[in-house]
């Protein structure tokens, strides 16, 4: 399975960033590179210049490694950033689940 990796600017890590290796940084520290856009098994996986989105990664599986060792891999579908998104996702980042404002 071919998949693509881009370059993406991080404006805020909400979990994760000790797994990041200064490897995978770019630009300064300000962009990784993401790979797994085009994965049939990822449904919402789009993006175009100037998107804003939540990306839910993993650093790549070594069988992929050295052709992608220092980039990181989508697991889930991108998602929209609104204040409930952001919110949801903070909640299950601190083990909070189901108690944001929204009754979720």
């Amino acid at each position: 399975m071919d998949t693509i990796g881009i370059g993406v600017r991080v404006w805020r890590y909400l979990k994760g960033k000790d797994v990041v290796t200064q490897e995978s940084l770019m630009d300064g520290g300000n962009k990784v590179v993401i790979g797994g856009f085009g994965d049939p098994l990822i449904c919402d996986n789009q993006v175009s210049t100037g998107d804003t989105r939540i990306f839910f990664v993993n650093p790549a599986p070594r069988y992929l490694w050295p052709a992608h060792k220092n980039e990181l891999m989508l697991n889930s579908s991108l998602m929209r950033i609104t204040l409930r998104n952001l919110e949801e996702v903070e909640h299950c980042v601190e083990g909070r689940f189901g108690t944001s404002k929204h009754g979720h």
